[in-house]
């Protein structure tokens, strides 16, 4: 008699059913996760190129002058006031790279360029939070620090010092883990040379390289006399590197003085620029720095990750993170300006501080698709949700803002002559599109001017009309030139005193530019032509 086959009861194939191993992250998971965080992370860096408020007019400039003689400035030449103040052109090289892209490409290559070295920047720190922790806290940490990230959408020389941090760091860790050997490392040097001329953020590169050293250094003094060669010889390849990086850093127009420019630049600078502000000041100001709560949420995230660690992995502890954790740190908490850099940090140095955790490299085999898919859902919905004008609330584009060339095209068309008086923020507009048909009376660049110059001759003249009219018959001001959008609200107050001024006309108003000639037989015809009601001005700028 055959024996009767057991029978499941429904109750435990469910159970069996409801046990069932996750799903893991199959490669291809990854791979698709990435792109879309990388896709999410680009379309907010789709802003129209402003030339009327930013530095990159004067970058192409600087690159074509020297494509076109070989001249890169060490004095202020695109300014009358003060053209024989010397200053350190620290940024020379991106603007022969930003000039030759927009000779081919034009502007929309200018923000091609853009997001292509974004989008390569933060891969670069993605992948080494997942290599070195997991894809599963990787993931959810760039989208932690994506809000911190998107908010320095412009085209600057900082791109590069975002991407060249990111290959510093890589190549620094796969060293200390054994993954690439000290060779490999002899890049650096060479790499630093482009740095120290592209942005003058290249003292990072010597910082990277000696915390390490310094973390080597710590681990050959505690270790026990067998266990010192490969240590002691660790020591000596960083301290060559970080000899030969310091070196490299030289090589750039003001020699050594440019290798350490960047602990005096800040000494110089007359003019507060906002960017520049600590987050102390802002916070203290009241200012509405909108960046300023996801900085702080990316900060705490960094702050309770080292807890974490402290408790659960000590020995996953890294000094030399550590040393770098305060160090971008103390640099974003200095100027706000650093903010983005930090972020770009604090993504590898969280993962691998919570690498034990849930969502450490177990992970990638134990959670399922569906759990990282939903938990990366839930951050992204809350960090918009906090604040949706954010991210939604400004411009979308590409390429140069439409009507961007218009008050420079009514310049030229209408023959108007200098002196030029403008504001400190078109200063770059006005270098790209007249000079060296025209000088300007001040530019975006504060260490290229004295300091007493912003108080004595900026600043007074804006705020006190008896001072204008000293500088008027000094310089002998034929045209007004401003950005009157988004201003200080001195520069503001000054724009309306000049349009109700019966010395001056109204002759050119945009979204961005006034633009006002003196009364005077020189510029009848053009009055004639174009002179705006006083009323009307004064109502579009409300």
């Amino acid at each position: 008699m055959s024996k009767r086959r057991p029978t499941r009861k429904r109750s435990d194939l469910l159970k069996v059913s409801v046990e069932k191993k996750p799903e893991p992250m199959s490669v291809g998971f990854q791979v698709g996760t990435t792109a879309l965080i990388l896709v999410t992370f680009g379309s907010f860096l789709f802003h129209p190129i402003n030339l009327t408020d930013s530095d990159l007019g004067r970058h192409l400039k600087n690159g074509e002058l020297f494509l076109q003689s070989a001249f890169i400035a060490s004095t202020n030449l695109y300014s009358y006031t003060t053209p024989d103040h010397p200053f350190v052109n620290h940024h020379w090289g991106t603007g022969v790279v930003f000039y030759l892209i927009e000779r081919v490409a034009g502007f929309h290559g200018l923000s091609l360029f853009l997001l292509a070295m974004s989008l390569a920047s933060l891969w670069l720190f993605l992948h080494l939070a997942a290599k070195y922790s997991s894809f599963a806290l990787a993931a959810l940490l760039a989208i932690v620090v994506m809000p911190v990230l998107i908010s320095r959408y412009e085209v600057r020389p900082e791109i590069f010092s975002y991407f060249l941090s990111g290959v510093f760091l890589h190549m620094l860790w796969d060293y200390k883990y054994g993954k690439l050997g000290l060779r490999r490392l002899f890049l650096l040097p060479g790499l630093q040379i482009l740095w120290v001329n592209l942005h003058i953020y290249f003292f990072i590169g010597m910082a990277l390289v000696a915390v390490y050293l310094l973390e080597s250094f710590a681990k050959f003094a505690v270790q026990d006399t067998g266990e010192t060669l490969h240590t002691r010889d660790q020591c000596k390849g960083l301290a060559a590197i970080l000899f030969l990086t310091f070196c490299a850093s030289c090589i750039n127009p003001a020699g050594v003085y440019g290798a350490v420019y960047p602990l005096f630049i800040l000494q110089g600078y007359g003019f507060p620029v906002i960017e520049n502000y600590s987050v102390g000041a802002i916070l203290k100001a009241g200012f509405a720095f909108l960046p300023l709560v996801y900085f702080q949420i990316v900060f705490g995230t960094l702050c309770l990750s080292w807890i974490y660690a402290v408790m659960k992995d000590r020995s996953n502890l890294s000094l030399a993170n550590f040393f770098l954790a305060v160090f971008s740190s103390a640099m974003a908490w200095w100027t706000i300006r650093n903010f983005v850099m930090f972020a770009y940090f604090a993504l590898p140095l969280t993962a691998v501080n919570l690498r034990k955790s849930a969502l450490g490299p177990q992970s990638n085999s134990s959670i399922s698709v569906l759990t990282i898919s939903g938990a990366a859902a839930g951050v992204a919905i809350l960090l918009v949700l906090i604040n949706p004008v954010y991210f939604f609330g400004v411009d979308f584009g590409f390429g140069l803002k439409a009507e961007n060339p218009a008050a420079a095209d009514f310049f030229h068309k209408e023959k108007l002559q200098g002196p030029i008086f403008n504001n400190f923020d078109v200063g770059g507009y006005l270098i790209y599109y007249l000079y060296p048909r025209q000088r300007v009376f001040v530019d975006n660049r504060p260490e290229a001017y004295p300091p007493s110059f912003f108080g004595d001759d900026y600043f007074s003249v804006l705020m006190n009309d008896e001072r204008w009219r000293a500088s008027a018959q000094q310089h002998r001001f034929n045209v007004i030139f401003m950005n009157h959008r988004g201003g200080s609200a001195v520069a503001e107050r000054f724009i309306v005193r000049r349009v109700l001024d019966p010395d001056w006309a109204p002759v050119f108003f945009d979204a961005d530019i006034i633009i006002l000639v003196r009364r005077h037989d020189a510029n009848h015809s053009v009055i004639a032509k174009h002179e705006l009601p006083k009323e009307a001005v004064l109502q579009r700028m409300k």
